[in-house]
C-alpha cells in the first residue's frame, strides 16, 4: 500500500465538513481515495470515501456511538489543458460560489477550494492509497487548482444502462429551465469574468489550437480515413473566417450555458435531474447546450431514444412555455447547425491529433456519428448565409 498527499490539511477537511454537516463536534477518522472517471472534460477526478464521528449532544442519541460516511468528489485542474480546459477548475469553483444558488436545478455542494486556503498554514494530509491510484496520481501533469465537492447521492439512473425517452425529456425539461431563466440576460462578463464564451472573447484560443491540429492532421498518412482533403481544407476556411457559423450563434438570444450538457453529466434522480461537471459554464446561445446534448450523447451511447427533431422539438415546446413566448423555429435550427459545426471544428480537431491510434480504430463509427453530421450542418450554414 503507497499514499498520496491531497492538496488540504485534516483541518480544512474537517473545518468544511463541520459546516456542510452543521456537526461541530465531527472528527474525522479515515479516509479512502479512488480513482474514478474524468469524463469527458479531461480532468482528474476522485472520490473520497470519509468515515468520521459525531460526539453526539445529550438530545442526538441517533448519532451515538456510531461511524459516518461522506462521499466527497475531488476534481483536479490539468496543467496543459490547452484553450478549452484552461482554468476550468477555477471557473467551476467560481460558478458554485456565486451562480449555482440561482439555478432551477439541482448541483452539488461544494465544500472546499484551492482558493480556500491560501495563506492558510497547513500540515499535508497523506492517506493510504492502492498501488495503481498512487502511480496514476504521481503522473498526472495537475495544476494548483482543485474543488472538493459532494458525491451525489447514488439514487440515480446510469445513462448508458436505464434512460429511456423519459428520461431524455426531462433533462431537456431542465436544460429550457436554465436557459429561460438568463434568456437575453446572461451573466455579464464585466461581474463574472470567469465565464466561458465558446462563441465570444475565447474563439481566438479555440480557433488556433483547431487550426493546428486541422494543419497537423492534414500531413498525417490516414487522414483520409476522417476526412477528404476538400473537407478538411473547407474546415480550415472557416476557422479563417468562422463569421458564417458565430453571426447565427450571435444574433439569437444569450443565456447561460452549461458547456457540456449530456447524459454524462446529469443524475436522473427520484426528485428530478441534478447536473455536475460545471467547468465550461459560461454565456453563448442556447442552441449550443442542446447540440451538445444530441452530438455527445450519439457518440458515447450510439443509438438513443429520440432523434435530433423530437429533441429539438421538445426542448423548444418546454422553453416556449418557460418564455410564455414561441421561439422561432426556423432561426433556432439554423442556430443548431451553426453549433454542431463550431463545437465539431473548434473541439473534435485536437482530439482527433492527440488521439488518433483509438480513433482510427472506431473510424467508421466516427464518420457516422460526429464528422458527417458536422459537415453537413456546414454546408446548411454556408447555405443560410448565401
Amino acid at each position: 500500500m503507497l499514499t498520496i498527499t491531497l492538496p488540504f490539511s485534516i483541518d480544512a477537511l474537517q473545518s468544511a465538513m463541520r459546516r456542510y454537516l452543521s456537526r461541530p463536534a465531527l472528527a474525522i477518522e479515515e479516509i479512502e481515495p479512488e480513482k474514478i472517471s474524468g469524463g469527458a472534460s479531461g480532468s482528474p477526478v476522485y472520490r473520497l470515501k470519509v468515515r468520521y464521528r459525531v460526539e453526539p449532544a445529550s438530545s442526538d442519541s441517533d448519532y451515538e456511538g456510531a461511524d459516518q460516511m461522506l462521499n466527497l468528489v475531488l476534481k483536479r485542474g490539468v496543467s496543459h489543458a490547452g484553450a478549452i480546459l484552461s482554468g476550468s477548475a477555477r471557473r467551476e469553483a467560481s460558478f458554485y460560489r456565486t451562480l449555482a444558488g440561482q439555478l432551477p436545478m439541482r448541483t452539488p455542494h461544494l465544500l472546499l477550494t484551492a482558493a480556500d486556503i491560501i495563506g492558510e498554514p497547513s500540515v499535508p494530509l497523506v492517506v493510504n492509497a492502492s498501488n495503481s491510484l498512487a502511480v496514476s496520481w504521481e503522473e498526472m501533469c495537475c495544476n494548483s487548482d482543485w474543488v472538493l465537492m459532494e458525491a451525489l447521492p447514488s439514487e440515480m439512473v446510469w445513462p448508458r444502462a436505464s434512460w429511456g425517452a423519459e428520461h431524455y425529456r426531462l433533462a431537456l425539461q431542465a436544460l429550457a429551465d436554465l436557459h429561460a431563466t438568463w434568456w437575453g440576460q446572461p451573466p455579464d462578463p464585466a461581474d463574472y469574468p470567469w465565464v466561458w464564451t465558446p462563441t465570444g472573447h475565447h474563439t481566438d484560443g479555440l480557433v488556433c489550437e483547431a487550426r493546428s491540429a486541422l494543419l497537423e492532421i492534414e500531413q498525417a498518412p490516414w487522414l483520409e480515413q476522417l476526412f477528404s482533403k476538400e473537407r478538411l481544407h473547407a474546415w480550415l476556411r472557416v476557422l479563417d473566417d468562422p463569421s458564417c457559423l458565430l453571426d447565427l450563434l450571435l444574433v439569437m438570444p444569450q443565456t447561460l450555458i452549461h458547456g457540456d450538457y449530456w447524459p454524462g453529466n446529469i443524475a436522473m434522480r427520484a426528485d428530478g435531474p441534478a447536473v455536475f461537471d460545471w467547468q465550461l459554464v459560461g454565456v453563448g446561445a442556447a442552441a449550443y447546450d442542446l447540440a451538445c446534448f444530441h452530438s455527445s450523447s450519439r457518440w458515447w451511447f450510439g443509438r438513443i431514444p429520440m432523434s435530433l427533431v423530437e429533441i429539438r422539438n421538445h426542448y423548444l415546446k418546454c422553453l416556449s412555455e418557460r418564455l410564455d413566448e414561441r421561439v422561432d423555429r426556423c432561426s433556432f435550427d439554423m442556430a443548431m447547425d451553426a453549433a454542431r459545426a463550431w463545437r465539431f471544428v473548434v473541439l473534435w480537431p485536437p482530439v482527433i491529433a492527440e488521439n488518433h491510434e483509438s480513433l482510427l480504430a472506431r473510424a467508421g463509427y466516427m464518420r457516422a456519428t460526429a464528422i458527417e453530421p458536422a459537415f453537413a450542418s456546414l454546408r446548411r450554414c454556408v447555405g443560410y448565409m448565401d
